[in-house]
């Protein structure tokens, strides 16, 4: 992020733990279907277990509330400290995390250093009942593997939206946006408010860069029979265009470069509409609302490209990783599962991070209940439309980067959308082949 994954069901029921204190071990009994499981002795033993943000986005201050905080009310044996570095050197040096933390799209680069641990029989062993996650988060991570492993346990998730600022378009006298728009209906919209106000300039809209409006239509970027690289299509097609139609009215262009929207949406306040992930936007708004400067502001679903169908751009999680290298494995998945467990999920989603857990009418309404600055808002936005599901692969960064480029030649250079896509394919197609001969 900045740059966001059900099986049969069991019930997660970890009764009392019982310490033996000569022993230096705790005994967990853990139970499926109301029925006594098997019984996990787990040492109680203080233990250090090393966390590193493998992929993503994820601050100190962030790792503080999630791991620090309330790890050790719950298992103070435990201490989970956070560690930086290159990966690949670590795996020399014999000193790997325990834990590593990645968004989705950073899973196939985990998975190709043969690292992961797979947390099927630590779920079984605990009884944690994946039923009660959301089906798009299992699903995703699920995706990763086709024997069923399990790499990765899901802790929470991003969903975007569209906000907007209700001052900018109060200004000019313009109706809000609504829920349920397509990319024509907010882009025409946006052209109404791209416009010069004596010498304040305002634009209509931020898309979140092509590569996600692409994830509206789950666009692979690289054919998993092939090999090889997959934007010479329709939809690559349809995506630039549209990004094209929204950039090339006047303002978004200034000296050779795009105009920075996100930032001029909170900043200058001067972008009537920004399509992105929530989690980001919501932690802006909240930036915002501490140092007293509030904006007027609403949300409505992101666009879809069809009317009435459609996805909300590619399922996106957090997840946490157990290395097979770890000495403490039950430990770490202790870790894993409380962080995704009800007590820990409901507590943060309240504060405005998406649970990972299904998005009961309970979960709705409690969303951002300690955020004062999201009431009255339209939070029902991010649970209209369903995530979608992408195929990812170990190319898909690169990608990215290359499809932007391609959107930045067509705006700056003005390349065609036919030769952008000859040109992103060819250069998908090279870094490929030289990945591939390393």
């Amino acid at each position: 992020m900045k740059k966001g994954i059900v099986s049969t069901a069991t019930a997660l029921l970890l009764v009392p733990m019982l310490l033996n204190g000569c022993t230096g071990q705790q005994r967990v009994e853990t139970q499926s279907a109301g029925k006594s499981a098997n019984l996990a002795e787990i040492s109680t033993e203080p233990v250090t277990l090393k966390f590193m943000v493998a992929y993503g986005g994820f601050t100190q201050e962030e790792f503080q509330s999630y791991f620090v905080e309330h790890v050790q009310k719950k298992y103070p044996h435990i201490t989970v400290q956070m560690v930086t570095g290159k990966l690949e050197d670590m795996i020399t040096a014999n000193d790997v995390p325990d834990i590593l933390m990645a968004g989705l799209p950073g899973i196939p680069a985990l998975q190709e250093l043969k690292i992961n641990e797979d947390l099927n029989p630590y779920i079984k062993k605990f009884g944690v009942d994946l039923s009660k996650y959301d089906p798009v988060t299992i699903d995703a991570v699920k995706k990763f593997s086709e024997k069923g492993e399990m790499t990765a346990l899901p802790f929470r998730m991003n969903i975007p939206a569209l906000f907007y600022n209700k001052d900018v378009f109060d200004k000019f006298g313009v109706p809000y946006p609504q829920d349920g728009m397509t990319w024509d209906e907010t882009i025409g919209l946006a052209n109404k408010m791209t416009r010069s106000d004596g010498s304040a300039q305002y634009l209509g809209l931020y898309t979140g860069g092509a590569d996600r409006m692409a994830m509206g239509l789950s666009l692979p970027y690289v054919n998993k029979e092939t090999k090889e690289a997959d934007l010479q299509t329709d939809g690559w097609q349809r995506v630039l265009n549209q990004y094209k139609a929204v950039h090339s009215a006047p303002g978004y262009i200034n000296d050779g470069k795009v105009a920075n929207t996100y930032s001029m949406f909170f900043k200058e306040k001067n972008v009537a509409m920004a399509g992105y992930w929530g989690a980001d936007v919501i932690g802006e708004l909240d930036k915002l609302y501490k140092s007293g400067q509030e904006m007027n502001w609403d949300m409505v679903t992101i666009p879809t490209f069809d009317k009435g169908k459609g996805v909300a751009w590619q399922a996106e999680t957090h997840n946490l990783i157990i290395t097979n290298t770890s000495k403490y494995k039950d430990q770490a998945f202790q870790v894993l599962s409380y962080i995704a467990s009800e007590e820990v999920q409901n507590s943060f989603q309240k504060t405005g991070r998406m649970t990972v857990l299904k998005k009961t009418e309970q979960i709705k309404k409690d969303y951002g209940a300690d955020l004062p600055f999201l009431k009255g808002k339209n939070i029902n936005a991010f649970f209209i439309i369903q995530p979608g599901m992408h195929e990812h692969t170990k190319f898909d960064q690169k990608g990215r980067s290359i499809i932007n480029g391609a959107a930045n030649d067509m705006l700056l250079k003005g390349v065609d959308v036919n030769t952008a896509l000859r040109n992103a394919q060819e250069n998908l197609n090279k870094f490929i082949r030289e990945q591939t001969i390393k």
